[in-house]
């Protein structure tokens, strides 16, 4: 499978969120993608996106040879619309079909903004990244960690965190749906228990615009630099993470594909309902 994967033709879509994104790559080269911000009409314009990609890149669809998708956590029809068309694509056109976690590709982009071409600096930050200054962004084997987070409404995200030392790239908590002020809470636990000598920045992506009073209070209780990195997912990821993902043999049989909608857990579950 990973000699195969190398040179095919790959989908790669997301719904998981109010922005639908499409990706169609050759290899490890994108050659194209369409993203927009509708919500309310993803079960309208998902195929034919998809139909108008691959006619502008000249590729009929018994060429293409794999199907990544986004399985969420996000939204429940989001998720649902992308994953039913997925499923329904490959099994029409006998593609390998590959599922990958919408945050662990969310949080890809939001590492690539803030760090892709080298940990920034204060005076270098690019554009729309707001940073908390408590130590340094140098580009280094330190950990960084990568915190993708989805508004989930009531104070809750769906969100989880990924750890990048070097060019190694794991996941430390798994997705899931949160309230805002215990998850910080548990990162600041978690991050005070390592030791923040040890990190080379935290980086907080996706929707924040909701929850910057709780990044601001876990930037202000902690001592290593915290980047504000808001980012659209974008299909792009979702293929990258897919091809890796293709070239390991981790592909999905049609009928076992179930997606990710994530429930919130039972003592969180509680305490939002007693606060209400």
């Amino acid at each position: 499978m990973s000699t195969l994967a190398e040179n095919q033709w790959m989908l790669a879509v997301d719904t998981s969120t109010n922005s639908m994104s499409v990706a169609l790559t050759r290899g490890d080269a994108l050659v194209g993608e369409i993203s927009s911000a509708a919500e309310r009409n993803h079960s309208l314009y998902l195929v034919p996106t998809i139909q108008r990609l691959l006619k502008e890149a000249g590729v009929r669809p018994k060429e293409l040879s794999a199907f990544a998708v986004g399985v969420g956590p996000g939204s429940y029809t989001g998720v649902r619309i992308g994953v039913t068309v997925a499923k329904t694509f490959a099994w029409t056109h006998k593609l390998a079909l590959i599922g990958v976690s919408t945050m662990e590709a969310l949080a890809l982009g939001g590492a690539v903004k803030a760090w892709g071409g080298g940990a920034p600096e204060a005076d270098g930050l690019v554009e729309g990244i707001v940073l908390h200054g408590k130590g340094s962004l140098a580009a280094d084997e330190r950990a960084r960690w990568v915190v993708p987070m989805l508004d989930a409404r009531r104070g809750q995200v769906f969100t989880g965190l990924y750890e990048v030392r070097g060019s190694k790239w794991k996941c430390l908590i798994p997705d899931g749906i949160r309230l805002m002020s215990a998850w910080v809470d548990e990162l600041l636990s978690l991050l005070k228990e390592q030791g923040a000598a040890s990190f080379a920045g935290v980086a907080f992506t996706g929707e924040l615009e909701l929850h910057l009073e709780e990044i601001r209070r876990f930037a202000g209780d902690c001592d290593t630099a915290v980047l504000e990195a808001p980012h659209k997912l974008l299909a792009r990821h979702i293929a990258e993470l897919g091809l890796d993902r293709w070239r390991e043999g981790l592909v999905h049989e049609v009928h076992t594909l179930v997606p990710n909608y994530t429930q919130l857990p039972e003592a969180e579950a509680k305490l939002l309902a007693k606060k209400q």
